[in-house]
């Protein structure tokens, strides 16, 4: 332990946390695999912001915010940490598996998900009692 004079330069701050899911759906009709596309285009439309405003005058609006909790038996898991309001800052689709592979009319075996998500509060010691 070394006492430096000046410790208040060495304190950068703390980040905000990130979360990542993996998802691998694999459709079993073609309603599944409507619903697939579905999830997909859900995601990735509310993680990007919207071109509003005319006259030259074109403005971006704010992406959607999640609210993730992580659930058993219909109630929020209490032994689980919480998560404070997020965004989705990444997400990545992969289409058929390892080999790719379709489905007759061109539907993918297997559509896998992986979602990059960062919270927008940043969690302090207060919050730590607090569960998150």
């Amino acid at each position: 332990f070394i006492k430096a004079p000046r410790m208040e330069l060495m304190f950068r701050g703390i980040p905000k946390r990130e979360f990542s899911y993996d998802f691998k759906m694999m459709p079993k009709s073609s309603e599944e695999a409507e619903m697939i596309q579905d999830i997909i285009m859900s995601f990735k439309t509310n993680m990007l912001p919207e071109m509003k405003g005319g006259n030259g005058a074109r403005r971006q609006t704010i992406p959607s915010t999640f609210d993730i909790q992580y659930m058993y038996n219909g109630e929020e898991n209490q032994y689980l940490n919480k998560i404070s309001t997020c965004v989705l800052e990444s997400m990545n689709v992969t289409y058929g598996g390892d080999r790719y592979k379709t489905y007759e009319g061109g539907v993918p075996v297997e559509t896998a998900i992986s979602l990059g998500f960062k919270e927008l509060d940043l969690i302090t010691a207060e919050k730590a009692y607090e569960g998150y």
